[in-house]
């Protein structure tokens, strides 16, 4: 849940607005991660389109700059890409958060089973 869907004129509950801040902060770490890779990566792509000319469509620097939008729309940092069906890190973390929910439950109704017993 994105803290804009939460009622404005209520306080933030503790528990959410932790959740908001570790998805917060993973996605800034993968941001961060991303253009430590993508600056030495995009000196080498212009040094080799400088050499090799090739056209705009075909050059390095251009596809470079189409892995960054893809890798900005999954990172997804200020939630400008919510509600698209493309992967996104927030997408990621309800899928986990979602499947060890369904494992403490049965967890939690095989230990009720077995203290039955």
């Amino acid at each position: 849940m994105r803290l804009e869907d939460l009622p404005k004129n209520k306080p933030l509950p503790v528990k959410k607005g932790f959740r908001h801040l570790a998805v917060f902060q993973l996605k800034l770490l993968a941001d961060a991660l991303r253009d430590l890779l993508l600056s030495p990566i995009s000196l080498f792509a212009f040094i080799i389109d400088a050499v090799t000319k090739p056209t705009v469509k075909e050059s390095l620097s251009y596809r470079l700059m189409l892995a960054g939008r893809r890798s900005d729309r999954m990172i997804n940092l200020f939630d400008e890409h919510s509600g698209s069906e493309a992967f996104t890190i927030d997408a990621t973390v309800a899928e986990v958060e979602m499947a060890v929910q369904r494992e403490l439950k049965k967890r939690k109704e095989l230990g009720s089973q077995g203290s039955s017993d």
